[in-house]
């Protein structure tokens, strides 16, 4: 008798086993593969689930994708669920090597917003939720998404500054130039995929003279709120040329560093010189909306 009871003990902690071992091996616990292929119109994707043992399997669950460019934007989302009876065999295009059972679905590239990267590829997170509430997360970095061209980021960039520049209008007049501060403001550009903020000040250079004269960007600062100066660094105005009288030039000065919260800068710089070879200071005082 005693002998019938420690058998079916043991009987009973080998079911208990077994059974935990089987539903162990039977849950998702990874995504042990998540990958995208453009196909024509549409981005197709797919993933393989695998158990805590590393075994593929097929399961129930609930899928969330977001797609993002470069800089974080949000450029596509969508939930749905999926069935372990959707699951398919699926093999490798090249080798035709079999990888195990996924599931796979297509997204139409026109669904996806345009978005900004260097190499023309985005980031896809995916997510899935099992039936008892555990997610399981994986990401592709090598999604086709359509992107801006140079000519639509250089049109968004002066859209937007324009929209939020301040107006300035103020000319001094020096010795041979006549200088006007037309507007002034914080400008974005996006460069190699990246995003970059200058403090941009708009402007237009007369020779008033009777000779040609050299202007020259280099010398010219902003001075923020703070009392923090900041050197030029780029733009579309030449940093030395040759101006003749009667002629104009227009364009504008960037600045990099100026803080995004200043509410008043001073350009200044020095232009030409007067009869005891003394420099002109040229001063505009900017508040800003």
């Amino acid at each position: 008798m005693e002998k019938q009871k420690y058998l079916g003990l043991i009987a009973i902690i080998v079911i208990i086993f077994v059974s935990g071992c089987i539903q162990e091996q039977g849950s998702p616990a990874n995504i042990n593969l998540f990958a995208s292929s453009k196909e024509g119109e549409a981005i197709r994707f797919y993933f393989l689930l695998e158990d805590a043992n590393g075994r593929n399997i097929p399961g129930d669950g609930h899928v969330k994708l977001e797609i993002f460019d470069d800089l974080n934007n949000s450029l596509y989302y969508k939930e749905f669920d999926v069935k372990a009876s959707e699951f398919i065999d699926y093999q490798f295009e090249l080798t035709g090597q079999g990888i195990g059972k996924a599931y796979e679905w297509r997204v139409p590239i026109s669904e996806i917003k345009k978005g900004i990267s260097y190499i023309g590829l985005g980031r896809a997170v995916l997510t899935f939720v099992t039936p008892d509430g555990k997610k399981l997360y994986a990401e592709d970095t090598t999604v086709e998404i359509p992107t801006y061209t140079e000519e639509e980021l250089t049109e968004m960039a002066e859209e937007e500054y324009n929209k939020n520049a301040t107006n300035v209008n103020k000319t001094i007049r020096k010795g041979n130039f006549e200088v006007t501060v037309t507007k002034a403001g914080f400008f974005v550009l996006y460069e190699w995929g990246e995003r970059k903020q200058y403090f941009r000040v708009d402007m237009q250079v007369k020779n008033v003279g009777s000779e040609s004269d050299y202007f020259s960007t280099s010398e010219m600062v902003i001075i923020d709120d703070q009392g923090n100066q900041h050197e030029t660094s780029d733009g579309t105005l030449d940093t030395f040329s040759k101006i003749y009288p009667g002629a104009t030039k227009k364009g504008y000065i960037l600045f990099e560093g100026v803080p995004e919260n200043v509410t008043f800068v001073r350009l200044v710089f020095e232009l030409g010189y007067d009869e005891n070879f003394n420099p002109y200071l040229f001063e505009y005082n900017i508040r800003l909306k």
